[in-house]
């Protein structure tokens, strides 16, 4: 077959481009096995990203294994190249025990600290701003991270996306924005969600570099995002990524593809990144038909190997203990008596030394909210608090509360601690969607 899409190897070696070969693989032989349980009602429910693995891959590999990544339903490539153990993935799958959510849940919606992967929100929207979080919590310890989160073009419409962008280019946060437009919103086409020729160019309304690049090209996708991450590295900004890919399959299994015109299909399904790449690499000598059969067939073995102890897990025994340990974290109560004379202030003063004595406490603690640093904040709580912290810690952020919730979360789960202030009670439900 000759390949329909044009590569170049720009240098990479043999053990590289195999690499990226065997990456990609894996996650399409699971995605096919994971068919045919569905219809076998042996999994539940299944996000199909096939004919979308060179973006999970081509990202993923880019990155540091330290550095976070923060991928959608259709990213199984995230999990595999990170090398989650299958049957994690499998248990999750099936709702047991053993899966990163103990069965309270068969999809995606897992992360692991371990392999510096969060979970995706249904909302899509609001990840962007967790990782916002994350790429601060970065650039305050100096780490040179870069902190990568996925979406779709659908969630571009959304407020949260727009949000994020701003605050990561206002605070030069090191965040890849990975936008996966691949052609439909569930049955939506791109004609009817966006005015615009590429995704890539809202980037300049952000003051954001960006970028649109052929997610079906595995090599484009990782050299490009390799050369971007390293530069991000030494100069910490965002950076916003459109790949220009397709989804082949339903939005999930049951929705179907009726709505997509045959032509249309026919076209992207000329374009598969795996077959086509495959067909480069023996072009070029790179791999022959042996190596091929090999790599399926130790990887089929795994496979096999990982359900097999999936599937013979016992069954989740639920409890009123174990379900309340996973809810509250345990703690050791300590009293604390006070050790000087009390008085009587003001409950807005009350506040105010609170929140001094906490950031005296914890020096990587960080306040942030609308007009609360040279200003002082609209009711004078945290008036000084710059010449005493400085502007890293306490922070002015644009009017964009459900942004800045997000970012708190990402500060938390990079182990920093947070304050957000809310100027006015009725401008918390922004944040819900969090």
């Amino acid at each position: 077959m000759q390949p329909y899409i044009k590569y170049y190897a720009n240098g990479l070696s043999t053990d590289i481009l195999r690499q990226l070969y065997t990456n990609m693989l894996k996650p399409r032989l699971i995605e096919e096995k994971m068919l045919v349980l569905l219809r076998q009602g042996k999994i539940s429910k299944w996000f199909s990203g096939i004919g979308q693995e060179a973006i999970a891959v081509g990202v993923t590999m880019a990155l540091h294994p330290e550095e976070y990544i923060l991928p959608m339903h259709r990213n199984l490539g995230v999990f595999t190249t990170r090398n989650v153990p299958l049957y994690k993935l499998f248990s999750q799958w099936q709702g047991k025990a053993s899966g990163f959510t103990k069965g309270r849940d068969r999809s995606f919606h897992f992360g692991t600290q371990y392999y510096k992967i969060v979970g995706m929100i249904s909302h899509l929207g609001p990840q962007l701003g967790v990782a916002d979080g994350i790429a601060l919590a970065s650039k305050l310890k100096a780490k040179k991270h870069v902190t990568a989160v996925f979406t779709g073009e659908g969630g571009t419409s959304e407020g949260d996306f727009h949000e994020a962008l701003n605050v990561a280019s206002v605070w030069q946060l090191p965040v890849l924005f990975c936008i996966e437009n691949n052609g439909y919103g569930l049955s939506t086409p791109t004609s009817e969600q966006y005015n615009c020729e590429n995704l890539a160019d809202r980037g300049v309304g952000y003051g954001m570099e960006s970028h649109s690049i052929d997610g079906n090209n595995i090599i484009e996708v990782y050299t490009k995002v390799a050369a971007i991450a390293d530069s991000i590295r030494i100069n910490p900004r965002p950076v916003l990524i459109e790949f220009k890919t397709f989804r082949i399959r339903g939005h999930e299994e049951a929705s179907g593809t009726k709505y997509v015109p045959q032509d249309l299909m026919d076209a992207w399904a000329k374009k598969d990144p795996l077959e086509n790449f495959q067909s480069y690499l023996k072009e070029e000598n790179v791999i022959d038909k042996a190596f091929e059969v090999e790599i399926k067939t130790r990887i089929v073995h795994e496979i096999n190997e990982h359900l097999e102890v999936a599937f013979n897990e016992e069954a989740i025994d639920a409890n009123l203990i174990n379900e309340l340990n996973d809810v509250f974290k345990p703690f050791e109560y300590k009293h604390i008596t006070c050790k000087s004379n009390s008085k009587n202030i003001r409950f807005v003063d009350a506040i105010s030394e609170g929140l001094k004595q906490s950031m005296a406490r914890y020096n990587d603690l960080i306040i942030m909210g609308q007009d609360i640093a040279d200003y002082g904040g609209v009711f004078k709580i945290t008036e000084g608090f710059v010449k005493a912290f400085g502007k890293d810690r306490v922070r002015n952020t644009p009017i964009c509360e459900s942004a800045i919730v997000e970012t708190a979360m990402g500060l938390s789960i990079a182990g920093i601690k947070s304050v957000v202030e809310m100027q006015f009670a009725d401008f918390v439900s922004s944040g819900f969607n969090l």
